[in-house]
């Protein structure tokens, strides 16, 4: 985008008309997220490879238990794997037998994790206006039996934590924290992801904070003693390596100039919602655990510009007929993972797809995990209706966040939006 064409896009921003969208080079393609891995954290991942320096996991244990209050950290493969053995330990805490209660919209591999558990499932319902559970779905729920609760704040929009605890000590049941996307994100002042007493965090390539994979287990209180346990196989030297491969060809390809590349490769899915079945957890990387600690500067100043860039798309967003943006709780502290909408229409309202995604526009879960049968094979009873997981996944879009969208490019997706209404 030429610097005239930027000068009369924000022109237009400030005389409050939605600016119209520049023609951008066709090679230049917006990715929905941006995980930071600054070049020179290459250099202990690599150290780590050659076994040239002290395995960095311990360390890294300490520092998410600094971070987020954990009294014992179990650091995992992926995310999905620390879920996994998260659902295994809270079931065994509950004592009595029952199913596992999932949102009924939310990302696919929350429900790989309660199935690797072998976990009999229930759902509850998703509030559109908030993206939080719908509290009288949850104890319809929790009156069916279940005495596990996974809850997935999407986005990086926090839930009211403290209206879902007290629900579910009632009936007795632990509730599971799954803030794989609240990097950056708080309520009452504590970051997602030290709330529960059993918390679950991920560093995927897509989840703020990255080490190209892995994730951890935090517990707390009377759960700290409990037995999690993960595969205790060492990663091989070439298994190391390829984290770092992966993680490498993420920041290279993971830019607007080159995103287009391995966007046009089939197999790699990029921008596709595919349910993926369980393996067993195993240790994180030590590759892995290196990147994070090396990165976690360049995470948290990407994580307050995400916070700036959704604040805009908030103020000029809010009001406008037929767009809805959820809501989080007043105490809350979006991380703005990416900026969830619900349009009428969906991504489809919005324009040809080449160019809604051209901008990094994507569309949300595109069905419920009532409609999976993997799912529904697992459930303990009909769900019965789910409106408000059905209207998410016609409905919800988002847009991109990061500090590599342009001042013009943030304009011209307010634009899109503001276009699809008229």
């Amino acid at each position: 985008m030429s610097a005239q064409a930027a000068s009369q896009t924000l022109a237009a921003t400030r005389e409050g008309r939605p600016a119209e969208p520049r023609r951008s080079t066709p090679w230049r393609h917006q990715p929905p997220v941006h995980s930071p891995v600054p070049l020179r954290a290459f250099v202990p991942a690599v150290r780590q490879v050659l076994r040239l320096a002290p395995d960095p996991r311990p360390a890294l244990s300490a520092l998410l238990g600094e971070i987020y209050g954990g009294e014992r950290v179990v650091l995992c493969s992926s995310g999905t794997a620390a879920l996994q053995v998260a659902i295994r330990v809270a079931a065994a805490h509950a004592g009595a037998p029952g199913p596992v209660a999932l949102p009924a919209f939310t990302c696919y591999d929350v429900a790989s994790a309660a199935i690797g558990a072998e976990a009999s499932l229930v759902l509850y319902d998703v509030e559109p206006s908030a993206l939080a559970p719908d509290l009288e779905s949850l104890e319809r729920a929790l009156r069916a039996g279940a005495r596990v609760v996974v809850v997935s704040p999407l986005y990086g929009i926090p839930v009211d934590w403290g209206t879902i605890q007290a629900l579910c000590d009632r009936y007795g049941a632990v509730l599971v924290e799954d803030a794989a996307q609240g990097h950056g994100a708080a309520w009452c002042g504590r970051p997602i992801g030290s709330l529960g007493a059993i918390s679950v965090l991920s560093f995927g390539r897509g989840k703020g904070w990255t080490g190209g994979k892995g994730g951890a287990l935090l517990l707390r209180g009377a759960l700290a003693d409990a037995h999690a346990r993960v595969d205790v196989a060492t990663a091989s030297a070439l298994g190391e390596a390829g984290v770092i491969a992966a993680s490498l060809a993420q920041q290279v390809f993971g830019r607007p100039g080159l995103y287009a590349l391995p966007r046009a490769v089939p197999w790699l899915h990029l921008g596709e919602t595919r349910y993926r079945p369980p393996t067993p957890p195993a240790p994180m990387t030590r590759a892995a655990a290196a990147l994070l600690q090396a990165s976690k500067d360049a995470a948290d100043r990407e994580a307050g510009r995400r916070r700036a860039n959704g604040e805009l798309f908030r103020a000029r967003l809010d009001g406008i007929p037929g767009i809805r943006v959820p809501a989080a709780p007043p105490q809350a502290t979006p991380g703005y993972l990416r900026f969830p909408v619900l349009i009428r229409g969906g991504a489809g309202a919005l324009g040809p797809s080449s160019l809604v995604r051209r901008f990094g526009i994507e569309a949300g879960y595109p069905r419920p995990l009532s409609e999976l049968a993997p799912v529904r094979a697992r459930l303990a009873a009909d769900p019965g209706p789910l409106p408000g997981a059905e209207v998410l996944a016609r409905e919800l879009v988002t847009l991109p966040t990061s500090s590599l969208v342009s001042e013009a490019e943030k304009h011209t997706l307010l634009h899109i939006l503001h276009r699809s209404r008229r």
